[in-house]
């Protein structure tokens, strides 16, 4: 099988950020139903408020901003460019794939796979910029794929394991004789557990940081006006993420 040409890559960056961009809105259309709906809407304590969802936005307004720049004359001639290009089109794909399936109300054991993809390919991308960040070199839009991909990668950090606990949950495994507080928090641990490797690897990437507090942040606000026990999950959420910043501020300094 012959190897994907450059303009191959640039030209599935421009159309799978476009389709991610585009899918959710087909429920609208009378296309799928949406995420919400295939979930009944329920609400289980680990998962953030409806509002932090809103990252999604921005990061498929600079999906589309990156698509554009990754075809600029001065982005072509980058090793930067050249190193990304695959495993950003190959991202952009499976997030417009897991919405697909999400909205059509796909088995939850396949959006568990493509998510956890995702997250692998999202890792490797916060390293990459990160490293080119740390050696300075002149990149065209340099700080356009900080932001993207660490916001990418941060939420999908603690995504993927909101995934494993629904997966969890729809085959009667969770919350493995726990009460649903602490199964919420025994959610939340192994996902900010990767966020601090992460900071440490990245250099305490700031925009990686970010993602993983908001949904954090969101967490907190899901849960701070219920009753004790229920409670403890904001405050083990907010706890994860002023440590997350400490460790964030520790990994920049020894950067």
């Amino acid at each position: 099988m012959p190897a994907l040409s450059a303009s191959g890559r640039r030209t599935l960056n421009v159309v799978f950020a476009i389709t991610q961009a585009l899918v959710p809105a087909l429920p609208a259309l009378g296309y799928g139903i949406t995420v919400g709906a295939r979930d009944g809407f329920a609400s289980p304590p680990e998962v953030p408020a409806g509002y932090a969802f809103s990252i999604w936005g921005v990061i498929f307004l600079l999906s589309l901003i990156y698509a554009v720049v990754q075809v600029l004359p001065s982005a072509r001639a980058t090793r930067l460019y050249a190193q990304i290009g695959t495993p950003s089109w190959v991202l952009f794909a499976l997030s417009t794939l897991w919405m697909m399936v999400a909205q059509f109300d796909g088995p939850t054991a396949l959006l568990l796979v493509i998510i956890l993809a995702m997250l692998a390919i999202a890792l490797r991308l916060l390293l990459e910029v990160s490293a080119t960040s740390a050696r300075q070199e002149d990149v065209p839009g340099r700080q356009l794929l900080a932001v993207l991909f660490g916001l990418y990668a941060g939420w999908l950090s603690l995504a993927a394991f909101l995934n494993i606990s629904t997966f969890l949950r729809e085959q009667d495994l969770a919350p493995l004789g726990l009460a649903n507080w602490q199964y919420a928090i025994a959610i939340l641990l192994p996902a900010a557990l990767l966020v601090a490797v992460m900071l440490g690897r990245s250099r305490g990437q700031g925009w990686y940081l970010i993602a993983a507090v908001w949904g954090l942040a969101g967490v907190v606000v899901a849960n701070m006006d219920a009753a004790l026990p229920q409670a403890y999950v904001a405050v083990a959420a907010a706890s994860l993420a002023v440590l997350l910043s400490a460790i964030a501020l520790f990994s920049r300094r020894e950067a």
